[in-house]
């Protein structure tokens, strides 16, 4: 009788990348890769387009995929925002399990480790926490309807319930006029995180199941906070606080603390020193 050997789960990151005429999504993707691999010692696969030139980068992916961008969508300033087609992870990812994450977060710890030693087979975030800027309260996706879940760093195994999920995510982009109406969205251009609350809602039955969640936190940065790099995992945070028509300079340090970056000029300056 031979041995029968278990199959080894695989593990790694998933990244979406697609440029537009200001930002160089796949240099982005690059040094998200590089702290994965270092911090989480995970193998990273990167989705981009034919119009990424890839002979003018250097860094090795696990895997490449190339897929038809849909260039069909706006960003506030009016820009160029290729985010559609985030449903297709399921389906594009090598992996059993997989961390699905923005390129402009950045990794400082092993923190992101955890979601594999728990139990359940999808996890997002539902709750965000802006460094230095105590104000933001928790977004929602219209005035009296839900609170936002978070595409920025989404967890999840190969099974039937992560596939309806992404399935979901799917049918609300392809129908998304219709689903800005039905929830009086205030926003008209198309969001993963609007997606994916609203799937997620469809697939548990329009009730809140918090085994979905990620139990801590995501931080943002946001686009007024500077960081400065201090060290490979430690920066010093300055926050431009207006306080009556003046700018109050406010400042800290964090280490070893994972977190999402908007400004993207600032996410470059940090991987590149």
């Amino acid at each position: 009788m031979g041995i029968i050997r278990e199959k080894t789960m695989t593990r790694g990151v998933l990244l979406f990348a697609f440029n537009n005429d200001k930002v160089d999504y796949y240099a982005m993707a690059i040094a998200t890769a590089k702290r994965a691999n270092k911090f989480l010692n995970l193998p990273v696969t990167v989705v981009t387009d034919k119009t990424t030139d890839l002979s003018n980068y250097t860094y090795q992916f696990d895997n490449v995929i190339i897929v038809e961008a849909d260039r069909n969508n706006l960003n506030a300033s009016n820009e160029v925002w290729i985010n559609k087609g985030r449903f297709q992870a399921y389906s594009l990812s090598p992996y059993d399990e997989t961390l699905l994450l923005d390129t402009d977060y950045l990794i400082n710890s092993d923190t992101l480790l955890k979601p594999f030693d728990l139990y359940d087979d999808f996890m997002c975030h539902n709750r965000t926490s802006f460094l230095m800027n105590t104000l933001h309260g928790q977004e929602l996706i219209s005035e009296h309807t839900y609170p936002t879940l978070w595409a920025t760093v989404i967890y999840f195994k190969k099974t039937e319930k992560a596939k309806q999920i992404f399935e979901c995510m799917e049918m609300v982009q392809k129908n998304y006029s219709h689903y800005t109406q039905l929830y009086n969205m205030t926003v008209g251009n198309y969001r993963n995180d609007f997606s994916l609350t609203i799937a997620l809602r469809i697939v548990c039955g329009q009730t809140e199941d918090h085994i979905h969640y990620i139990p801590w936190n995501l931080v943002h940065v946001g686009k007024n906070t500077i960081v400065h790099k201090d060290t490979d995992t430690s920066y010093t945070v300055i926050y431009d606080n207006w306080q009556r028509g003046k700018i109050r300079k406010e400042y800290c340090t964090v280490s070893d603390m994972d977190f999402h970056m908007m400004n993207k000029e600032n996410f470059m300056e940090l991987v590149n020193e």
